[in-house]
Order: C-alpha cells, then structure tokens, then sequence
C-alpha cells in the first residue's frame, strides 16, 4: 500500500507539471484508500477528463456527486453534476440521484404567508424585463418554460421588477409619516425578525470592530435550496449553470448588467466596492441586489481562490419564484439586508461609527419601498425625517427645475432636519425606490451622542442649499 502522504504529494505534482496520467493513477489510488473523501474520485475525473477519456470522468464525477450528496455537501454535488451534463448531455441518471437524495433528507416546510394591505393602484403597472447582458459568465439563456412534472402547473411567471417586497414580507404596512402621492405609496417593511437592534453607545472601547462585523452579524449562510420541492429541486439542477474562476478571475464588474444571482459551489470570492468588503464561501449566494432591485451591478466581484459558483439566471428565477414563492421570501429578505449591511459600510453618514455602532444605527432605519411618482418631501413642508437612497432614483425639484438626480447611497432631508425650517426642495421617486427612513426624533437623539453626524450632515446641507440658491435658511 502506497504512503497516502506521498501519493497526495505526486498527485499535486504531476497535475502542476501537466503529467495526468501520474495524477490519475495517484489519485484512483487516494480513492481506494479514503473511499468516504469525494474529493479524490472529483479530481480522478479531472484528471482522466485531461486525458480525453470522458466515459471513466463521467463514471469518477458520477462517485464525487454521490458522494458529496450523501455528506449533505448539497452545493458541490450539484456542480459535480454540471461537469457530467457538460461532458454528456445525454447523462440524466445523476440529476435523478441528487433530486432522490435531496427529497429524502430535506423535506421543506410549508410557509405561511399572509398578504399585507397596501393600496390597490400602488402595483398595478406592468413593467418589462430588460433584454439579458453580457456579465462574465453568462452564456445562454434558456426560455423561461414550464417548470416541468411534480411541480405543479406551468404558468407564466411575473416579471422580477413588477414583484413587490411589502407584498411578500409578512407584517408590511402602508408608512404613517409618509402619505400616499396618488397612486404611488410608500411600504413599510419589518427589519426586526432579522435585525437585531441593540443599543447605540456614545462610545464604543471596541475600535478595534473589523468592517466586516456587520456582514457577520446580518448575512450568515442563507439556506438557498431548503424551500424547494423535489420537482423544482430537479428543474434547478437541470437549468443551474456551472461557472468556474480561476483564482484573480473577476466574475462581474460594478457597473455591469445584473441578469444572474450566483451560489458558491466552492472556493471563495472578494466582493470590492470599490475596497474589499466582504468574501464569500460555500453556500452564500450573491448578486441578488442587481437581479431583483433590476439596477447595475454595485460592486466587482473577484475569486480569491480557484472557485466554481452556480448560476441562475432570470428565466431560471422567475419559474422557480412562481412555483414556490417562500424562495423569493428567503432572496428578498436577503436583499433587504445586504443592502443595510452596503450602506453602513460605505456612505459617510456611517463613517464615525465602529462596526458595531453601524450595526446598531442601521437598525433604528426604518426600511421602506416607494413607488414611482411617490413625492417623499414636498417643497415647503418639514422633512419626516432622513432619507438615505438605497436603489433606485430620485429627483430633486426647486423652483420648477431640477436640481439634483439622487442615485443610491444618496442622503435626502438633511436641510430641514439641520435647520429646522421648511423643505427646500420637492424629492420625488423616479421608479420603484428601496430607501431606508429615520424619523425626526430618532434623528435628533442620534445628533445629540454623536455629533460627528450633525457636522457631516450640516455641511452636505449647506453644499445643497448653496446649490439651489437658499444659502440664507443655514
């Protein structure tokens, strides 16, 4: 029997000079001896898939995929699985061994989703889904087809952009400080079950809080596949696209067409906006933001090592949403926190704060969807309180002209809270809008423990009011 530790030492060497049938033969010898290890029988088909034999890589992936199904290592399994339709499309056994596999260990819950009121006028606008882009990684799009037998009827799914988040989140009300515009509304939606809100010190002796605390606190491993039945278990497995990065391989770029959301097989990425602000692992997903907030992408996300991620796109999406919509509960809560833990990581209204402190002044935001054409401050009225752009647009009306396009990361209502007086402007929501809202006195309790935040916003209010001409209100 050969020494396990020099066969794991030929076989990297071998496979780093390019010599795959020592690397082959290594690693067929590292399965016999670690048969319960997937991972040698995944790099034997590697290996053999290097030396043109596809029949015995399809038969090395086939054990990898059994194998990392039977650890509960749902997410490898199915790229293992990707690698075999894509040596022979014709190889559907796999799929129907994964889909067995899953259905008997993890049977999803029915949820209960009441529906909350809103304003019927509010969604009644049918928008279209754009064309697809051209991220890395994309390739082609299938149609959006029926989801297939065990689950449930075809039907043609609404579009991402036309579903409502305060429509799916359980206990989603119409906003008291906000009054409908109209037809348009503005939502709030409950960030406590998945926010925890903690006390907000006047100092904090934790200075030394890394940035990503708040992403440790808010964004831990979603279980992404826990809501799907077995039928749409197979429709995803069969639809998913297996995308693999090379380590430095940047995915997508800030800025680009957000037409997928990606799940980490395995390996791990750098998400930079522009600096690094999170890396993400196996089983985290991303890419939510743009997909269903349906703007461009608002960071670059770069593999840190040789990575393989699982792509879903649109049509994909939009099936498996209709079918069984706990998924989009599950990507829209998510994305409700993503886009906090973005904020508070980036805007300047967060930078006096230690990590923990952002956590806990995010929390008091109340969180907030608007419709187009909602006026969120009108001219010559006291601002409800701090506005801070999530997504979306906003304009800024003074005098019958507009003064300011507001884009996301943008804060709005800082001249009238600062100088207590009347709004000098008439913001108005250009689309469908994601703000997070804190009231007048939550505001004023901030700015007497924190001046750091007065001074920032007291300066941005004076650039603004100088910008429309009302330097006299500061």
């Amino acid at each position: 029997m050969a020494d396990p530790r020099r066969l794991k030492h030929d076989a990297l060497e071998s496979a780093g000079k390019g010599n795959w049938r020592k690397a082959a033969w290594c690693y067929a010898n590292l399965e016999k001896d670690e048969p319960r290890e997937p991972g040698w029988a995944l790099k034997l088909g590697e290996s053999l898939r290097k030396l043109g034999n596809d029949a015995e890589a399809v038969r090395a992936f086939g054990r990898a995929a059994a194998g990392y199904a039977k650890g509960d290592l749902l997410l490898k399994a199915i790229a293992v699985c990707k690698l075999i339709i894509g040596i022979d499309p014709q190889h559907t056994q796999t799929q129907e061994m994964l889909a067995s596999l899953y259905a008997s260990q993890k049977q999803p819950t029915p949820v209960d989703l009441p529906a909350p009121k809103r304003p019927p006028a509010a969604s009644a606008t049918a928008v279209a889904v754009p064309g697809d882009g051209t991220a890395r990684g994309s390739g082609n799009r299938q149609p959006a087809t029926g989801i297939g037998s065990g689950s449930g009827p075809a039907s043609a799914p609404p579009p991402l952009r036309q579903l409502r988040l305060a429509a799916l989140v359980p206990g989603s009300r119409p906003s008291e400080q906000l009054p409908a515009s109209g037809s348009s509304a503005a939502m709030e939606i409950p960030v406590e079950d998945e926010f925890p809100t903690v006390p907000l010190p006047a100092s904090s002796p934790h200075k030394a809080a890394g940035r990503r605390t708040m992403a440790t606190f808010v964004l831990p491993k979603t279980p992404f596949f826990s809501v799907l039945t077995p039928g749409l278990m197979r429709t995803a497995i069969e639809r998913v696209r297996l995308v693999e990065l090379p380590a430095g391989e940047v995915l997508f770029s800030r800025g680009d067409p957000g037409d997928d959301l990606f799940v980490v097989a395995w390996g791990e990425v750098a998400v930079l906006a522009p600096w690094e602000v999170a890396r993400l692992s196996e089983g985290d997903f991303f890419g939510e933001i743009a997909l269903l907030a349906d703007q461009p992408r608002s960071a670059t996300v770069r593999a840190t090592v040789d990575s393989q991620v699982l792509a879903f796109d649109r049509a994909l999406l939009a099936d498996l949403a209709a079918a069984s919509p706990e998924l989009l509960v599950v990507l829209l809560r998510f994305l409700r926190e993503r886009l906090m833990v973005n904020l508070a990581e980036t805007s300047p209204l967060f930078a006096p704060f230690t990590a923990l402190e952002r956590l806990a002044l995010a929390a008091r935001f109340q969180f907030l969807e608007v419709d187009d054409g909602l006026r969120i401050i009108e001219d010559g009225s006291r601002s409800a309180g701090l506005f801070i752009l999530l997504s979306g647009e906003a304009q800024a009306v003074a005098g019958g002209m507009v003064v300011a396009e507001l884009g996301p990361g943008e804060v709005f209502g800082e001249i009238s809270l600062v100088s207590r007086q009347s709004s000098t402007a008439t913001i108005t929501a250009a689309c469908r809008s994601f703000l997070l809202f804190l009231p007048r006195a939550d505001f004023n309790e901030v700015i007497m423990t924190h001046p750091q935040v007065l001074e920032y916003l007291s300066s941005l209010a004076e650039d603004r009011a100088r910008a429309i001409g009302r330097l006299d209100l500061l």
